[in-house]
């Protein structure tokens, strides 16, 4: 047999060779958007007066339109008052705050015992003040208070 490339063999060369038809797929995307419906995002800021106000902050995600629906609302940033959260405090709460002189640390863990034996104690919240002439010894004690 003589070789395909021999110009002398050109008819014989193709009589061997079939044809393939190739064919080509391709796939045409439309891509188009749809409206579906509309959000509105604000932001609400809620206002307790109790001696001092309280704020809270609110991040509000509602549907708008023929059906408006509140989608959610998440609480961004909360104040407190002497420990008391905004939800703690009421519209029609109020809160007393008491003070007391200084006293010796023997005498104040006195007046705490009366306070806690009393009938409403879970309702006390206490803020703890420490006064000492010692750098040294207020770090200490700032270093204990910040572990409660």
């Amino acid at each position: 047999m003589k070789p395909i490339n021999d110009p002398n063999n050109q008819q014989s060369a193709d009589s061997n060779l079939d044809k393939i038809p190739l064919f080509e797929e391709k796939l045409l995307v439309n891509h188009h958007q749809q409206k579906v419906g509309e959000i509105v995002i604000r932001k609400q800021v809620e206002t307790r007066m109790v001696q001092v106000p309280i704020k809270r902050e609110k991040l509000i995600v509602e549907r708008i339109g023929k059906d408006p629906e509140l989608l959610t609302a998440v609480i961004t940033k909360e104040d407190k008052v002497n420990g008391f959260s905004f939800e703690e405090l009421r519209n029609n709460n109020n809160l007393y705050s008491t003070k007391s002189k200084y006293l010796e640390l023997s005498t104040a863990q006195e007046l705490l015992d009366v306070i806690a034996h009393l009938g409403s104690a879970d309702k006390v919240m206490v803020r703890l003040e420490i006064a000492t002439n010692c750098l040294e010894r207020q770090i200490k004690h700032q270093n204990i208070c910040d572990q409660y």
